[in-house]
């Protein structure tokens, strides 16, 4: 069941990257946003099922991705936009690095966080408010439903599939 919701998400991911890099006016975003976007899907398919974000796919995610955005946005001569997508990846990559030292969340977070910061180099302040609101919303229901099931709020949750559908949100809004 996992694996069609995976799949069903991960093709709307994808048109909607597309758009938003039809919307940039870029088509040449469009292949390092599908990227970012399928790669955002797989690794919280992983952390919902196994609550363990993988290494070498987020890893090899920032690479490809970094290197498919320097040479559509360089191509372009966007280097605002790029500039952009290096400060969004390091601001998101030193919150999270801050919950994992000191609100126990896990450094696979912190990697999907920089992974997830990459696609934000064109994300306006309207979409990254509603990333923050939907953020908010899917932690409070998860941590509901952890604790009607019986759990504690010490009860750990994935944190993968909060994170990807702030950043989703956020670079499509």
């Amino acid at each position: 069941m996992l694996q069609i919701v995976g799949a069903s998400i991960g093709a709307l991911v994808g048109a909607a990257t597309t758009l938003a890099a039809l919307r940039m006016g870029s088509v040449w975003l469009a292949a390092p946003l599908v990227l970012w976007g399928a790669a955002l899907v797989a690794a919280s398919c992983c952390d919902a099922v196994s609550q363990r974000i993988p290494t070498a796919l987020v890893r090899q995610a920032i690479f490809a991705t970094g290197v498919l955005l320097t040479c559509a946005l360089g191509f372009h001569g966007d280097w605002d936009g790029l500039l952009m997508s290096v400060i969004a990846a390091t601001a998101a990559g030193s919150v999270a690095l801050l919950c994992w030292r000191f609100a126990n969340a896990g450094f696979g977070d912190v990697r999907l966080a920089v992974l997830g910061g990459l696609g934000l180099g064109h994300a306006t302040h309207r979409g990254l408010l509603i990333a923050v609101i939907a953020m908010v919303l899917v932690v409070s229901m998860q941590a509901s439903m952890t604790v009607r099931r019986g759990g504690s709020l010490k009860t750990p949750i994935a944190l993968g599939p909060i994170l990807s559908v702030g950043f989703l949100i956020a670079a499509v809004s």
